[in-house]
């Protein structure tokens, strides 16, 4: 059985929840910029608490907090249901179930759009490519593509996406002092036609306790012109 996995990190930025009255974060991710290398955001976890909620904080190279983001798992571990805030233009995603129909939404400065999902018993929704990835691991690791359908909130719709296994010397997230023993991914969509990505993502898995090390492509965080932007996020647990 699936479990949603909790994540501590050695993260000298971390607040003191008892002076700075934040939440107790378990883990992080640092952004970095593809071309200077420099520091562009972090994000920080919560634990899964018993109700099946994370908070997730954005904050910026001056730890602000920038927006926040609050998943609830209660279904499949592919599906959490979010609503994400972002303080600088008071833009709001979501997807929530509502009478078993998934509706999608969009605020932002030109207004609100909804749309209704029907079909969704497979969709994967925001984080949960994390846990699709550690439930297909097997076939994964066979070699083959796996396809999958993938909520894009912003455009009211989903896409079909296509996942595979590739050798290190195919990923940019290779380093060959550290990470042999990772397994890299490809991730990008099933119709090449179709751009969504400027590049694919490319993820790096450490197979011993399937852990997300690296993420390598478009952020779903938007920079602060509201354009979006491609980051490498760095992840590491003790």
């Amino acid at each position: 059985m699936f479990k949603i996995k909790s994540f501590l990190f050695c993260l000298p930025f971390m607040i003191t929840a008892a002076v700075a009255q934040e939440p107790m974060y378990v883990t992080t991710g640092t952004a970095y910029n593809l071309d200077t290398n420099q520091v562009i955001y972090r994000e920080a976890y919560t634990a899964i608490n018993e109700m099946g909620e994370v908070q997730v904080d954005y904050l910026n190279s001056q730890g602000a907090k920038i927006a926040t983001k609050k998943l609830v798992y209660q279904g499949e571990p592919f599906q959490p249901t979010f609503v994400y805030e972002d303080f600088r233009d008071e833009e709001t995603i979501s997807v929530q179930y509502e009478q078993a129909r998934m509706v999608v939404r969009h605020k932002d400065m030109n207004g609100t759009r909804q749309k209704i999902i029907m079909d969704h018993a497979s969709v994967v929704v925001d984080a949960g490519f994390d846990a699709f990835i550690q439930l297909k691991w097997d076939e994964l690791m066979k070699g083959k593509p796996v396809k999958f359908d993938f909520v894009l909130p912003t455009r009211l719709t989903s896409i079909k996406l296509e996942v595979e296994k590739i050798s290190p010397a195919l990923s940019p997230v290779y380093n060959k002092e550290y990470g042999d023993s990772w397994i890299y991914f490809r991730l990008q969509p099933a119709k090449r036609w179709i751009s969504i990505f400027a590049d694919p993502i490319h993820l790096a898995y450490d197979p011993n306790g399937k852990y997300l090390m690296r993420f390598y492509g478009r952020s779903n965080l938007d920079d602060a012109r509201g354009i979006p932007q491609d980051v490498r996020i760095e992840y590491g647990y003790c």
